[in-house]
């Protein structure tokens, strides 16, 4: 195929990542039709919206933006949807804004159990506070809602570098956008090309346990074990997720490990053919909005640096992510909200991290009030579910 002088200009205006000499050099035998290889190599696809990270963030941002006519892509570096290390607990909360079929919900707990080193508090509440899914079935089921309304959900295409106005994949593909959305989790590549710090993060461990006996749901906290966090043990369908988190900053990592195992022990958790898992969160909130650039879920710090909770504040942020591309808003008390939150639990935080040796008599007299105090008791379980 031969080139006019028109459209070899216009090929040399045109950034590429190759020059015009590797493309000679490229299969096609000789230097015009070189040219054709490269121009195919090299063109394009365009969309409305591009997203990195089809988590919770990502693929309700994706679903909304479908539904108003956008043209979507959401690219996950996985294999698998969903496919995120993660304790599977969901919240009332959570379920009035993705509304997650019954099929999904692996367990229902209306028992809860929290453990301070000398009292304990076993509450039974009038409906569900927690629910339990499997990450990658709820994965499927949010990704099947983006392409129901005409979105593109792609796997195994890692997002590897990001330019102006397109990103490049592992496979060399080059997408272009209007409006670049990470929803990438703790360790976003969109956040580091904004240039954004990452300093304040959890990292957890957790074992997945095979049971078979009544579900347990607990949170165990005490200082001796889990320094200023606390201990979880979520119910799934045939397994109990056992885990603990911390802030490296203040308690490494092989501490946490020495005194978790201690913890399993204690509780008589036998994890000889459990699966353990570990994963980093990211609470170093620095902004979401940058233009036509956003960040939403994780990426944007959102989780909260006390309890590790993240879903709630993926699925606010996607929806006002997407919100704001639609031009549909310019105030967002949701992220608000969930700042303010998130303040009151991390001065909390720090209030333990100080404390050293008074941590469990904290610990035990917030218990204590707790369970002589039903009122207050009531706002904290609302306020937390």
């Amino acid at each position: 195929m031969v080139f006019d002088e028109e459209r070899r200009a216009t090929l040399k205006s045109m950034y590429f990542p190759l020059t015009l000499q590797q493309a000679a050099a490229s299969p096609g035998g000789n230097a015009e039709n070189s040219y054709f290889w490269y121009f195919q190599r090299t063109t394009m696809e365009k969309y409305d919206v591009v997203i990195v990270g089809a988590g919770p963030a990502g693929l309700i941002c994706a679903e909304h933006l479908a539904a108003a006519g956008m043209k979507v892509v959401v690219l996950e570096k996985k294999a698998v949807v969903g496919d995120k290390v993660c304790a599977g607990g969901l919240t009332e909360k959570d379920l009035e804004i993705l509304p997650v079929p019954d099929e999904l919900i692996e367990v229902r707990m209306r028992e809860s159990l929290l453990v301070a080193p000398h009292v304990r508090m076993h509450t039974h509440h009038p409906k569900p506070v927690l629910f339990t899914v499997d990450r990658r079935a709820l994965g499927a089921w949010q990704a099947g809602r983006v392409q129901q309304q005409g979105g593109e959900v792609r796997t195994a295409a890692a997002v590897t570098a990001i330019g102006d106005g397109h990103v490049v994949t592992a496979a060399g593909e080059r997408l272009a956008y209007r409006w670049l959305v990470g929803a990438d989790g703790a360790t976003s590549l969109v956040r580091r090309h904004l240039g954004l710090p990452l300093e304040k993060r959890i990292f957890t461990l957790q074992y997945r346990i095979p049971w078979h006996d009544e579900p347990r749901f607990e949170i165990h906290m005490n200082g001796r074990y889990f320094h200023s966090w606390y201990g979880w043990i979520f119910p799934h369908r045939n397994e109990l997720v056992a885990g603990v988190g911390g802030d490296p900053r203040y308690v490494s990592t092989g501490w946490m490990k020495k005194r978790f195992h201690r913890w399993l022990e204690r509780t008589g958790l036998d994890i000889t053919d459990a699966r353990y898992e570990s994963f980093p969160i990211s609470y170093d909130y620095r902004g979401w909005d940058f233009g036509n650039l956003f960040l939403a879920g994780e990426a944007a710090g959102l989780a909260s640096g006390l309890t590790g909770e993240g879903i709630y504040q993926a699925l606010v942020s996607g929806k006002a992510v997407a919100d704001k591309i639609l031009g549909r808003r310019d105030t967002f008390p949701e992220i608000d909200r969930i700042l303010r939150y998130n303040t009151i639990q991390h001065k909390f935080m720090g209030v333990l991290i100080k404390a050293g040796p008074l941590r469990n008599m904290i610990l035990d007299g917030i218990l204590l009030y707790l369970k002589m105090n039903g009122k207050m008791k009531k706002r904290v379980s609302k306020a937390l579910t």
